[in-house]
């Protein structure tokens, strides 16, 4: 028995009578509960509906996607465009390009301005550094370090081992060297180690392994050996092996202080722009800031000259322009004079190389003779509605034939008719969709009760006739419009009925006749796409017209939000019927404690009668 306030906490039926009061009571509320059962359906039903509402919505929101992005001119009329040759150029053609050939030759390419700092960022050591100061990008650790020389068949030919200490200085290591080899000489030239044959030992050496599993020191990094190949003398040309880069060179996870010993936090412009360094940034960190900023330059460390270098993003001789502090003169960094990149008046401390133009020749007629020559500070040329993307210099003609992608219009409109086939087809199985009715005991899948819930709803049979008659309409276009064609009839798009029952005409469903939309393709692309997709104050393609359509069908307030939405209609007659039911269920619980009230009575009564029929029997007894 559910819960009633109108009742107490216990109810005793049929002790006097002997009847099965509760029993009683179900039936009578079982009868008294029928109108309760008829709104809880009702209101079960309003929800399936809403829920089927939502369907419907996110079905037709879909297709509102897909149309953004059909009714664009580049994605539904495309043009291709073939090279002759792609190492030297390639392109692409928007759609106002005009179908046909022309010739093109790069005669340079453009390049961008670059600044090379004189100076390196690490400190050069010479013949009097000791090796425990060589903390460029290894921190040194001295010992033992071997050098094998092997002839072209791979024999040892000598094995030398150098014993150093980390206060000895290269000087020492370079004269141990010396000393100790019979093949191998070594030099210091601008802070790189170089091994070289001796002088008569000349092409002895055909290869160098450098260091041994025994070694205790780090002397291949610490002198950037590593990468580097050993090449190979002949006659009176000694074989050698040379660092990368010199003893002293830092890496990207130096940091500024390190570099630049007098570098304070503040502010440094590249063309204009205001970059903030901390003293405590790292180079990369550096680098990335600047590469990030809006100053229009690329930033890199080159690892084998030691150097920060930067280049224009844009081709052409467009200048670098580098300032210490902010716009005021304030906040400077003291920086840029140890990047070597400019001094303290300003002037570079490096090789500004200036970006140069590209330049082509166009020969528009194919008979081998440039028409015009075109410049550039970029690597893109701009060519009657053609992007020419220039990768190399060419000797020869480069030929440029631009067409219409039939193949990729026709597929892009095969797939909008499928797209709307699909919508259209879902709406009418929506609307023709029988309910399915429960077997006896047998409980329905929420799929199920689904079924046949929107059958012939006079919304949503509006929302299908409106979207067929779009699809079968004709478009009126004004008269300053130069359209060629006004339905989907024209390109040979039609329901595919030509007699009989016409039933895709009462679905709405749409079919392609192939060679027709071809032609009309072929012949006349940009007549298609503004059948599809022009637009103006006073004009809208069949796909604008959709498009707008839904919208005003799904938007918030919109046509399915005014039925299904939360203060649509179907919302307020849920609202309604739950007050109903609310008020019914307060009745049902009063009429429960009513017939509670009455057979309690009649207990009572009988219980009275059988005490006096015990006092009268036992009365008569004496």
């Amino acid at each position: 028995m559910s819960e009633n306030s109108y009742l107490g906490s216990f109810q005793f039926g049929g002790i006097a009578s002997g009847l099965d009061t509760s029993s009683i009571i179900d039936q009578l509320m079982s009868v008294e509960r029928k109108p309760l059962e008829r709104l809880q359906a009702d209101f079960d039903n309003l929800k399936l509906k809403q829920k089927a509402w939502k369907e419907v919505d996110s079905k037709l929101s879909d297709f509102w996607d897909y149309l953004t992005t059909f009714k664009l001119k580049s994605k539904l009329i495309p043009k291709t465009v073939q090279v002759s040759d792609d190492n030297v150029l390639t392109a692409t053609a928007n759609t106002s390009a005009s179908n046909g050939n022309f010739k093109v030759k790069v005669n340079s390419l453009s390049s961008s301005t670059s600044f090379t700092p004189n100076n390196t960022l690490g400190k050069i050591p010479d013949l009097t550094t000791q090796y425990y100061k060589l903390d460029g990008r290894t921190t040194p650790v001295a010992g033992t370090f071997t050098i094998k020389a092997l002839d072209s068949s791979g024999n040892i030919l000598e094995n030398v081992q150098i014993n150093f200490s980390g206060t000895d200085t290269i000087g020492d290591i370079i004269n141990q060297i010396d000393s100790n080899s019979t093949y191998f000489t070594a030099t210091l030239d601008n802070g790189k180690l170089k091994i070289e044959e001796k002088a008569g030992q000349e092409g002895t050496v055909s290869s160098v392994l450098l260091g041994d599993s025994s070694d205790t020191s780090n002397f291949i990094d610490v002198f950037n050996l590593e990468g580097s190949d050993f090449v190979p003398g002949s006659g009176s040309t000694a074989g050698y092996i040379e660092s990368t880069v010199h003893a002293g060179a830092v890496n990207t996870s130096a940091v500024l202080s390190n570099i630049s010993s007098d570098v304070s936090s503040g502010i440094i412009r590249i063309n204009g722009t205001e970059i903030t360094v901390s003293s405590s940034d790292t180079l990369g960190t550096l680098i990335a800031r600047i590469n990030a900023s809006n100053a229009n330059v690329i930033a890199w460390y080159d690892e084998n000259e030691d150097k920060l270098m930067l280049r224009n993003k844009e081709g052409g001789p467009q200048s670098i322009s580098i300032e210490d502090g902010d716009s005021t003169g304030a906040n400077k960094t003291n920086l840029l004079d140890d990047l070597s990149w400019v001094d303290n008046s300003g002037n570079y401390l490096g090789n500004v190389v200036p970006g140069t133009a590209a330049n082509v020749s166009i020969d528009l007629d194919g008979d081998g003779t440039a028409d015009l020559t075109k410049t550039t500070w970029g690597n893109t040329v701009e060519y009657n509605n053609v992007t020419l993307d220039l990768k190399s210099i060419s000797t020869d003609w480069v030929n440029v034939q631009v067409t219409q992608d039939a193949d990729a219009t026709y597929d892009k409109i095969s797939e909008f008719v499928d797209k709307y086939n699909e919508i259209i087809g879902y709406i009418y199985d929506k609307l023709n969709e029988e309910p399915v009715k429960a077997e006896k005991g047998q409980t329905l899948s929420d799929d199920d009760k689904m079924k046949g819930i929107l059958k012939g709803d006079e919304n949503l049979q509006d929302i299908f006739d409106n979207l067929r008659d779009m699809a079968y309409g004709v478009v009126s276009w004004t008269s300053d419009v130069d359209a060629k064609y006004r339905s989907l009839y024209d390109i040979g798009i039609n329901s595919g009925d030509a007699g009989g029952s016409y039933e895709n005409t009462m679905k709405g469903i749409l079919q392609i006749d192939e060679d027709k939309l071809k032609q009309a393709i072929q012949n006349n692309a940009e007549d298609v796409w503004k059948l599809f997709a022009y637009e103006d104050d006073n004009n809208k393609g069949i796909a604008i017209q959709f498009k707008d359509y839904i919208w005003d069908t799904t938007k918030f307030g919109g046509t399915i939000d005014q039925i299904s939405g939360t203060t649509g209609t179907i919302g307020s007659e849920m609202r309604d019927i739950a007050k109903r039911m609310t008020s019914l269920v307060d009745q049902l619980q009063r009429k429960e404690a009513y017939y509670w009230q009455k057979f309690s009575a009649m207990e009572q009564s009988i219980s009275q009668m059988q005490s006096q029929g015990s006092w009268i029997t036992s009365a008569f007894s004496k």
